[in-house]
C-alpha cells in the first residue's frame, strides 16, 4: 500500500479488518518532496520492491483509494511493471461517482459533455476546459479552492457548484462552494461538481 511519508495509509485502514497473519504488508511511503526526480526515484524503488515480491512467486495486491487508473499513484507503478508481470486491475468507485450518488446529481444526460479535471492544471487551461464542458468534476481541490471559486464565479457556475470532502467517510462534508469558509482549506481529496447555469 502507498501512503505519504510518516502517515498511515487510508487504503490500508479500509481493509485492516480483513488482513490476516499470513499476509505480508509492504508499505510504500512516498516522500513529501515534489521534485520530479525524487518522485520518479520513489516509484522506481517501489516498483523494484514489488517486482522482488512477484519474482519470489508471491501474489501482490496494491491497495488504492477510488479507482487505481484515475489520478492514482498506481498508474506510475503500472507503467514500470506492466511489461514484466501479469496483472489485473480491479476497478474502484471513483470519488466523483460517489459524490454524485450522495447528492442525487446527474453527471450527464444524452448530449451533455462531462469533464473530469484536476485542479492542479494551470489556471488558464483549467478555465478553458471548464468552459468547454456542460458538467465538470474537479478533483484534488485542496489549496486551489480560491482560484477555482473565482473561475466558477466568472463562468456563472458558482451557485450550482458543490464541494464534497471525504465522501463516504465519517468526516464527510457536502457544502456549496460559495459557502465553504474562506479561512479553511479543504482537504486535498475534496472535489467540486459543477454544471452550466
Amino acid at each position: 500500500y502507498l501512503s505519504a511519508e510518516g502517515e498511515a495509509s487510508l487504503a490500508r485502514n479500509i481493509v485492516a479488518a480483513h488482513l490476516r497473519a499470513d499476509h505480508t504488508e509492504v508499505p510504500l511511503q512516498a516522500p513529501m518532496r515534489l521534485e520530479p526526480e525524487v518522485i520518479a526515484g520513489f516509484y522506481d524503488q517501489s516498483a523494484d520492491t514489488l517486482a522482488a515480491e512477484l519474482q519470489a512467486g508471491r501474489d501482490v495486491a496494491l491497495l488504492c483509494l477510488g479507482d487505481p487508473l484515475l489520478y492514482g499513484s498506481f498508474a506510475y507503478l503500472l507503467d514500470r511493471l506492466r511489461h514484466r508481470f501479469a496483472f489485473e486491475v480491479v476497478p474502484g468507485i471513483m470519488s466523483f461517482a460517489a459524490a454524485s450518488s450522495k447528492l442525487g446529481r446527474v453527471l450527464a444526460r444524452r448530449r451533455d459533455s462531462f469533464a473530469i479535471l484536476s485542479s492542479l492544471l494551470p489556471e488558464e487551461r483549467l478555465e478553458a476546459l471548464i468552459a468547454a464542458a456542460d458538467q465538470v468534476a474537479i478533483l484534488k481541490v485542496g489549496h486551489r479552492l480560491p482560484m477555482l471559486k473565482a473561475i466558477l464565479e466568472r463562468q456563472g457556475r458558482l451557485a450550482d457548484a458543490m464541494l464534497v470532502a471525504w465522501v463516504g467517510w465519517p468526516e464527510e462534508r457536502i457544502v456549496p462552494v460559495a459557502d465553504w469558509p474562506a479561512d479553511e482549506e479543504p482537504p486535498y481529496f475534496a472535489l467540486v461538481l459543477a454544471g452550466r447555469p
